[in-house]
């Protein structure tokens, strides 16, 4: 199935699919029930992310004053509580609105006193969203098998995993009793009947103990609470707030948990903030619907092309925050569009964030979707000290040096933004409510107290603390952001920028990144679809496959041979670059196989590729340079400085006659470390190692066009390969296969040899593990040089001279001309060797693997379905299977006997031999032919 091209699509392929489902009849077996449950669940999900608005999810670890600058982003700093809550911390969504502009002032919509107009504020009333059983039972099972796992690691005698492995106190007959028991052993025991415990309490990890305990609250709310699970309730706004705020409290108990019970059901949750903080462990999220001041964020054009929301995830290393977070933050992190990462400014490399962005991975989300999707705020900007800086031109990284601060945020901030340098931002709570006169009187004292020492410390200071060194990374890095993000702190803490950045990522991205959460939904879905066809074919029309089905398949044969013919083709052209074979026999040509088609077209994805690293033009670069050596030309010097235009002898160190002082740093005699341009050892060093380095880029190159390679064919592969994967395709290509040839053996290899072809990927790195890296160059490379290794050329010193005739001869220039050439073509015949037989390997490889591949296709329209005897109408078909003259021809509403079970053929539908409405006229066979190709 091809991507889809926007959003509208994918609804109408949503609305299509759930008009289907209520045209289905589904089978009463288990399998075809949970395939149907599947398919329901995820065109909720697709649904879902359709229709939803973008989300920006905000994550950062516990105490980055993540909230806070949430609500200075807002425009209400008070906005959410920031102090610890009661147990574990919670997700919180911010539908945004655009507040209305009142000129004449109003009342507080939250309740209180006169305010001035277009105060940003929560609606009055809040979405309690409460866990499903399903979502909570997944919830706890995930914690028990967690604490089951650490504790079998560090005491395996406290049989952690044979009590809480696999045990659900849901669907356990003995409720909630095994892990009520199981973990008196976590605590000491008291009292004159106390038994030794196997384990001191005091060696058990503090966070096995915590999970325990966080799984008592669990325990306490569930048991406690009546019809609340999977409701929404509509709450006051306040009430919620302070119900959900509790400050800090002790965590973990200094002695067993006893089971608290304590009944709560609706009525008393929407109107008693004691019962709601009771129920805290059951919420799944909180919604507020947030109005934003205009004359703080001016956001009426952008929501009217994008709606908005916020979702503020718990934050990480909390007290209490275990399982259940984690749990409910990786469910919810799949919905999110941007992510929003708070990093501490003056610690910023604190590891905690990164499973956040882990989490973001089991999605199907790829590094590039990731990076594109991140923002990043170094918040607390206010408490970072201003680096001393000397005088005098700096580089931009000496100055990062100079702050662990400003370097950790460069370091670790990339981690996110893979290089989008403008998607990072610094940002301070405490200056935007200097600058803007943002209200954080709804805060606890303690957090007030704070903000005002903190107001009080930057009144102390210039108003402008970070304006000089601004301007030196200004002068040293012009177009980089360090000064703009510098002189934004300064101003109004960042929050405008951030604004800005929000507004540029949402329109830039907004409907990108929805369209991308979609489409894994959507490929999600259609998997399901095709497994929940497969279980319709199975139990409504037994599984038969008639005319349409073979029709298909041997279009699908069809196109795989076209495929494997250009292959092969495109292989055998790349045979030439590398000359005949290794055993010096005439090449093969390709399988017999779609020969009948020709020289196959290359697909798209094939075309304009790069042809592999030739021996011809490797040659050509080689030669180039071995005549660009140096020595060349300093002979030739000497040569041009010769009365007789000869080459002229080096010098006898031994000759120079009198002492000389050597240059400073050196000895008196200094040892000879390399061969001279007169020794032929001096060439042969050069020779072997430009021949070696030339194998190791050529071998590079040569990995380098087969990494290309493999992913232009897969993708020319793909929609075969999507084929192959739908449930209903290998039961037919066996039965398909069994007929043709009778062995099961052989039907096997078929499938598998057929399969494996389909992923190029696979058919390169099996090779290349298969072959190993092996040598660059055989060891005896120097033997391969045009002359004597370790030999004195005719201009050595050492040479005797000869007779004038023969001493003309030897030094003459020519002689060196004959040498360098002499040396290019060994160079190059060495290289262009072991690069045909490199080339060769691979090329050869490949097309024996798909010549394989292509003596297992069938030969055209060779699969055809199997005559079978008639079934008769009493084993449920209806009618005779030989019977096609009448199919879907019969009076209204008379679909034949036992047909009324599996419904009528749809419009353009061809209903399988025998089988009214049967395999090809379901509804769901009509929705995936008609979105097959869409």
């Amino acid at each position: 199935m091809t991507p889809l091209p926007g959003l509208a699509d994918l609804r109408r392929f949503a609305d299509e699919t759930r008009a289907m489902l209520q045209r289905q009849d589904i089978p009463e077996t288990a399998e075809a029930q949970e395939r149907y449950a599947d398919v329901v669940r995820l065109l909720k999900e697709l649904h879902d992310r359709v229709e939803k608005p973008v989300t920006f999810g905000v994550v950062g670890e516990f105490t980055v004053g993540k909230s806070l600058l949430l609500g200075s982003l807002l425009g209400r700093p008070d906005l959410l509580p920031v102090e610890e809550r009661k147990s574990t911390g919670n997700i919180t969504v911010l539908r945004l609105r655009q507040a209305p502009a009142d000129p004449d002032g109003g009342a507080d919509p939250d309740g209180g006193a006169a305010t001035a107009s277009g105060v940003t504020h929560a609606g009055p009333v809040a979405e309690v969203h409460y866990l499903s059983e399903e979502q909570l039972g997944s919830c706890v099972r995930s914690i028990l098998d967690d604490l089951a796992r650490g504790m079998d690691k560090e005491h395996a005698v406290l049989g952690a995993g044979h009590v809480l492995g696999g045990y659900d106190p849901f669907t356990d007959p003995r409720g909630w009793g095994p892990f009520d028991q199981w973990i008196s052993c976590l605590w000491p025991q008291t009292g004159p009947e106390a038994a030794a415990p196997l384990v001191d309490p005091i060696q058990i990890s503090a966070t096995h103990v915590a999970a325990a305990t966080e799984l008592c609250r669990i325990r306490d709310a569930h048991l406690s609470q009546t019809g609340l699970l999977g409701t929404v309730r509509r709450i006051d706004s306040r009430l919620v707030r302070d119900a959900l705020d509790h400050g800090t409290e002790e965590r973990v108990p200094k002695s067993r948990p006893r089971p608290r019970i304590e009944p709560f059901g609706a009525d008393q949750v929407e109107t008693d903030k004691e019962a709601l903080a009771r129920s805290f462990m059951l919420i799944e999220r909180v919604v507020f619907d947030v109005h934003v001041a205009r004359d703080h964020w001016d956001l009426h054009r952008l929501l009217d092309e994008h709606p908005l929301q916020f979702l503020d995830f718990p934050g990480i290393g909390g007290a209490g925050s275990y399982g259940r977070d984690t749990h409910l933050s990786r469910s919810e992190l799949a919905e999110v569009h941007t992510i929003l990462v708070v990093l501490e400014a003056r610690r910023p490399g604190r590891r905690g964030v990164e499973d956040f962005w882990g989490m973001l991975v089991q999605d199907q989300r790829t590094p590039e979707a990731l990076a594109k999707a991140a923002l990043v705020a170094a918040n607390m900007f206010d408490k970072v000290l201003v680096p001393t800086l000397p005088h005098g031109a700096l580089h931009k990284n000496d100055m990062l040096q100079r702050s662990d601060a400003l370097n950790g945020i460069h370091v670790h901030a990339d981690k996110f933004v893979k290089g989008r340098e403008s998607a990072v931002v610094l940002t301070s709570s405490v200056s935007a409510i200097r600058r803007y006169g943002l209200p954080y009187a709804d805060l606890s004292q303690k957090t007030r107290d704070e903000i005002e020492d903190a107001l009080h410390k930057l009144d102390q200071g210039p108003q402008a603390r970070w304006e000089e060194t601004a301007v030196r990374f200004h002068e040293a890095d012009p177009e980089g952001p360090w000064a703009r993000r510098l002189r934004e702190a300064d101003g109004d803490g960042g929050v405008r920028a951030l604004q800005l950045l929000v507004e540029r990522q949402l329109r830039a991205n907004g409907v990108a990144q929805k369209l991308e959460r979609a489409e894994v939904s959507r490929g999600k879905l259609w998997q399901a679809l095709l497994a929940l066809q497969y279980q319709v074919r199975q139990d409504l029309c037994g599984a038969e496959p008639g005319a349409a089905e073979y029709d298909e398949l041997n279009a699908r044969m069809r196109e795989y041979r076209l495929l494997l013919t250009a292959l092969l083709t495109q292989l055998q052209d790349l045979r030439g670059l590398a000359g005949p074979a290794a055993d010096g026999a005439p090449r093969a040509q390709p399988a017999d196989a779609g020969a009948e088609e020709g020289r196959g077209a290359l697909p798209s994805s094939v075309v304009g590729l790069a042809a592999p690293p030739g021996p011809v033009s490797a040659a050509d670069e080689v030669r180039r340079e071995v005549y660009e050596w140096t020595e060349w030309p300093q002979l030739l010097r000497r040569a041009r400085s010769d009365k007789k235009g000869l080459v002229t002898k080096s010098q006898n160190p031994d000759s120079l006659g009198r002492p000389r002082k050597p240059p400073p740093g050196q000895s008196a005699a200094p040892p000879v470390t390399h061969s001279s341009a007169d020794d032929s050892r001096a060439y042969i060093d050069k020779f072997t190692a430009l021949v070696t380095a030339r194998l190791v880029k050529d071998r590079e190159q040569l990995e380098e066009w087969l990494d290309g390679w493999q992913r232009a064919w897969s993708d020319a592969f793909a929609p075969l390969r999507a084929w192959f994967e739908e449930p209903a395709t290998p039961p037919l290509l066996r039965e398909a296969f069994l007929a043709h040839d009778g062995d099961p053996a052989a039907v096997e290899s078929r499938m598998s040899v057929l399969w494996t072809a389909l992923d190029p990927g696979f058919v390169v790195r099996e090779q290349a593990e298969r072959r190993g890296a092996g040598p660059v160059a055989d060891e005896d490379l120097a033997a391969r040089f045009p002359a004597q290794a370790d030999h004195t050329l005719p201009w050595h010193h050492q040479v005797p001279d000869l007779d004038p005739m023969t001493e003309s001869q030897e030094r003459h220039p020519l002689l060196l001309a004959q040498l360098r050439q002499y040396v290019a073509d060994a160079a190059a015949s060495q290289v262009t060797s072991r690069l045909n037989r490199l080339l060769t390997a691979r090329v050869d490889d490949l097309v024996d693997h798909y010549e394989e591949a292509a003596r297992f296709l069938p030969a055209e329209d060779d699969m055809s379905p199997s005559r079978r005897p008639p079934v008769a109408p009493e084993q449920g078909h209806g009618r005779d299977e030989g019977d096609e003259g009448d199919e879907g021809e019969g009076d209204d509403g008379d679909e034949g006997d036992g047909a009324g079970h599996h419904g009528g053929p749809g419009p353009g539908g061809s209903g399988g031999p025998g089988h009214p409405g049967g395999l090809g006229g379901q509804p769901i066979d009509e929705l995936i032919r008609d979105w097959r190709h869409a």
